[in-house]
């Protein structure tokens, strides 16, 4: 085989091919390895090589978009940890407010029971106000029906003794 036939000199250069955005076609790149550019708009100014001698180790296939491809799924998967670490950052917030709500409903449960027992002991501090008001006045009547009645007794003995 002669490495003239593949657009290879002897000194191992190649032929390099450029491309501009929107443009899929061949041209010769002046300085020395088989490249393609052009495959799409954001690769327009990527060389991509495509020389055996030229490439890394082990890069036997040629694939264009493997960089691409490997960034964006790395990207995806930060995004994804970047997901999951606000996913468990909002189930906390949800606990933590779950837990609020829970302790200002009993707060406002047992306001409500001293608020009733309140209620409770004014309604019976004002009934046995009322019966204690109730047992002054039957005294006074008492008191008074008694005055009645010595005055009338001290004013009959003294009817009596005229």
């Amino acid at each position: 085989m002669n490495t003239q036939e593949y657009g290879q000199s002897q000194e191992g250069k190649g032929i390099g091919v450029r491309g501009s955005e929107g443009q899929q076609d061949v041209r010769p790149y002046t300085y020395g390895s088989a490249a393609l550019s052009g495959v799409s708009g954001g690769i327009g100014s990527e060389l991509l090589t495509v020389d055996r001698e030229d490439s890394a180790p082990g890069a036997g296939n040629f694939h264009p978009f493997g960089g691409v491809l490997d960034q964006l799924i790395d990207d995806t998967r930060k995004q994804l940890v970047k997901s999951n670490e606000c996913i468990v950052w909002y189930r906390e917030e949800v606990k933590e407010y779950e837990e609020k709500l829970k302790n200002l409903v009993k707060l406002k449960e047992l306001q409500e029971e001293q608020y009733q027992e309140m209620r409770r002991q004014q309604e019976m501090l004002l009934q046995q106000q009322q019966v204690m008001q109730q047992q002054l006045m039957q005294q006074q009547q008492l008191i008074q029906q008694q005055q009645k009645t010595e005055s009338s007794t001290t004013n009959g003995g003294e009817n009596l003794a005229e």
